[in-house]
């Protein structure tokens, strides 16, 4: 058995939440760094069993997929609460505070309420660490722990739980959901994946559960008939979009982007309708359209004679931090967690599109004439940034490249050499580099705003929650006009 723990048991009491933090942090965790252990269930249900099972307390939502599932994820929350449910939101990475992993619908709970949990965590948990005859825990499935307690401990009536990676063995696939959701498969973490579509759709596919309906995003063929094969097997209707959904229109405005959602009549999903949606939400990028239709669905299929206007209107208020977040409009200043090619094409579109009024609205119209934007890019060591380079060819006067902060390991030196080899030396671009993302992100910005330059900083979630620490730190959102 593998024992995991990195770090000699503390026995200093959990006086506040960064003591937890701290303790937390003597864990494996697969976000920082890659590791050997071997992924199993074992572990998470031993510990959940340690304290009564908390995640059979409330209904669940259980959600996988390699893109879009924490804004599918913050969407189904939005409704729920908007019908009057307590409801929890299980999602990660964290951007800014580890607290943002684990809320009443993307809404802190009290500081006491989190220490309480945390502490009655560690009391439980800690006899068994160290000890070879039992399982020991990672990071993840300690944090995952936590969310089970917490929601249990506030009464919640509804969680919304996002899986971290994967599916079939992800901690969080020990929930017994009402709802599955499966949002698009891309290629990724393919050391623990897989290195094909149909792979990491077979362990996406893991959270499917017997006679529970799952409501399925578009998908590469190849991935649908794993999810169709898996669902079938196990008697599970799959409800897929473009079965459900007649159109949907979309067109970006400066609030978000507007969406109007007529479902199919002829089918038994789109029936529940009793018109089209219409809806402004506060998520900017396209693929945010489909995404809302998928959670109004599976929303609607579960409460059938929920109004129209409660499920626009709870779509209108559902938000995750470094989705095409701005942090300005004067100069546009958007920080984005984008980090597949398909989800970074998605930003760089919708960021390009705000330039060139795409959306026939202001943003970005001040911008001085051949003042191209500038682009803040890292990424994960794991990625392939040959990928993403040429998306961003001939589009951006100023390339900043570096790794994507102290968490999360990059490899600056891949990085550069495919931003190279995409722009060349004849392109006007002004490229620089550095591993000291803190200098990068303070010399961007300041650039930014003294030249009323667009700036877009994307490639890794890591990246954004050191760009929204570095403008609330340095107080540049005060120099800026905020979005």
């Amino acid at each position: 058995m593998n024992t995991i723990y990195t770090a000699a048991p503390s026995q200093t009491l959990i006086g506040n939440l960064n003591d937890f933090y701290r303790w937390l942090d003597g864990f494996i965790n697969f976000e920082k760094r890659p590791h050997n252990k071997a992924f199993s269930l074992e572990v998470i249900g031993y510990y959940a069993a340690l304290f009564s099972n908390p995640q059979t307390a409330y209904k669940t939502v259980h959600i996988a997929g390699s893109k879009g599932k924490g804004s599918v994820a913050a969407m189904l929350s939005a409704l729920f609460s908007e019908s009057g449910y307590k409801t929890g939101l299980y999602t990660s990475p964290h951007v800014n505070d580890f607290r943002e992993r684990i809320t009443e619908n993307s809404r802190f709970f009290s500081n006491a309420a989190y220490l309480e949990t945390f502490r009655a965590v560690r009391q439980g948990v800690l006899p068994h660490i160290g000890k070879e005859t039992e399982p020991q825990p990672s990071w993840f499935e300690l944090v995952t722990l936590t969310a089970f307690m917490l929601f249990r401990q506030e009464r919640l009536d509804w969680a919304v739980f996002e899986t971290g990676m994967g599916g079939r063995l992800d901690a969080t696939n020990i929930v017994q959901p009402e709802i599955t959701v499966l949002t698009p498969i891309e290629l990724e973490h393919c050391e623990y994946l897989g290195n094909t579509i149909p792979l990491i759709a077979a362990e996406k596919a893991g959270i499917i559960k017997a006679g529970i309906p799952v409501f399925c995003s578009r998908q590469p063929n190849s991935a649908l008939e794993v999810f169709r094969g898996r669902a079938e097997a196990l008697n599970a209707p799959l409800f897929y979009l473009p079965d459900f959904i007649e159109t949907i229109e979309h067109r970006l405005i400066p609030q978000g982007r507007e969406v109007t959602i007529r479902f199919s009549a002829a089918h038994p999903v789109g029936a529940l309708f009793k018109r089209p949606l219409h809806a402004i939400l506060p998520l900017f990028t396209p693929v945010q359209a489909e995404n809302a239709a998928l959670a109004a669905a599976a929303f609607k299929y579960r409460f059938p004679d929920m109004p129209e206007a409660l499920i626009e209107s709870g779509l209108s208020k559902a938000w995750l931090p470094a989705r095409f977040q701005l942090l300005s409009t004067k100069p546009l200043i958007v920080l984005d967690g984008a980090h597949t090619h398909n989800s970074i094409q998605t930003c760089a579109d919708t960021f390009f599109s705000l330039l060139n009024n795409g959306s026939g609205t202001p943003i970005g119209s001040d911008v001085p004439p051949n003042a191209k934007p500038m682009l803040v890019f890292a990424c994960a060591a794991d990625k392939n940034p040959a990928d993403f380079a040429p998306i961003f060819y001939d589009k951006v006067g100023y390339l900043y490249l570096t790794v994507p902060g102290a968490f999360k390991k990059g490899n600056l030196e891949k990085t550069v050499g495919a931003f190279t080899q995409v722009f060349g030396n004849e392109n006007s671009a002004v490229m620089e580099a550095s591993e000291d993302f803190n200098a990068v992100l303070k010399k961007a910005f300041t650039q930014s705003i003294a030249e009323n330059r667009p700036l877009l900083i994307t490639g890794s979630f890591y990246l954004a929650a050191e760009a929204q620490r570095v403008y609330s730190a340095e107080g540049f959102q005060d120099r800026g006009t905020q979005g």
